[in-house]
């Protein structure tokens, strides 16, 4: 066997059996519209013309606008999916993590951290082709992580107020595993789901959501771009004021300003 054809069945093998390989793959043969655009000194270059002359406002919002109707590759559909639900998530009033953005292959398995009150979700956000169906594989790996939550918060809330209270703590909260997906599942994942009490939602991805984030930081009103580098680390909702907005003149209306500007 060549080299050539032994490197090939390594790449079959890594893309059938781990998770996100096959994105990562597709990523570097054909590159990454959202990587392309946060590491780049200016975003300008990869989604405006070179022969545009427009003041930062107008620049800020054709970038914005050339983002919503680019081409996205599998890995970014899904990272724009797991947005859109957190956004769904946080206009409800819940305080969303988004670990699978942020922690990539170290996400365990859930995507957001859905918090209110006494209720945590632990939120699964899968965006296949509409033909393919969510398998029950994906579920159990779904539950798999939501016992490892539950796992994770009481060592925590055990460590810091001991083995009563943690107890007590556990028993006052409320943690559902939820998996939302953009088209259904099949027959055997509905009866796992319904077996094991996970939410199912289906949700149908908009690309034209208000995708500008306007955060209160230290009394700083900044909003951040889906293009900018901590966009995905900020969290919209846990100070009075911060929002989501459509357009840059809508978030400068508001008083926010550009991050870094």
């Amino acid at each position: 066997m060549s080299e050539i054809e032994k490197l090939k069945k390594a790449l079959e093998f890594l893309t059938s059996h781990i998770p996100g390989a096959n994105e990562l793959a597709e990523v570097v043969n054909e590159g990454s519209l959202v990587l392309d655009t946060s590491h780049e000194d200016s975003p300008e270059d990869v989604l405006l013309k070179k022969s545009e002359s427009l003041n930062e406002a107008e620049k800020e919002q054709k970038m914005l606008d050339a983002f919503k109707v680019k081409n996205l590759n599998n890995l970014e559909v899904g990272r724009l999916y797991e947005r859109y639900v957190g956004y769904l998530y946080e206009n409800e009033g819940w305080s969303v993590t988004y670990k699978g953005i942020v922690d990539g292959l170290n996400d365990l398995g859930r995507d957001l951290i859905c918090i209110k009150n006494n209720v945590h979700k632990v939120v699964q956000a899968k965006c296949w082709s509409k033909h393919t169906e969510i398998r029950e594989n994906h579920i159990y790996q779904l539950f798999g992580s939501f016992t490892h939550y539950r796992m994770q918060l009481r060592q925590v809330f055990k460590a810091t107020h001991g083995r009563t209270k943690a107890r007590e703590m556990m028993k006052n909260l409320k943690i559902i595993p939820v998996i939302c997906s953009n088209n259904d599942l099949s027959e055997t994942a509905k009866d796992v789901t319904k077996y094991l009490n996970i939410e199912h939602f289906q949700i149908k991805l908009i690309k034209e959501y208000p995708m500008i984030k306007c955060n209160i930081n230290n009394d700083r009103k900044l909003y951040h771009l889906p293009f900018d580098p901590a966009y995905d680390s900020i969290i919209i909702g846990n100070v009075d004021g911060e929002c989501y907005a459509n357009t840059i003149s809508e978030a400068q209306n508001l008083g926010f300003k550009r991050v870094n500007s």
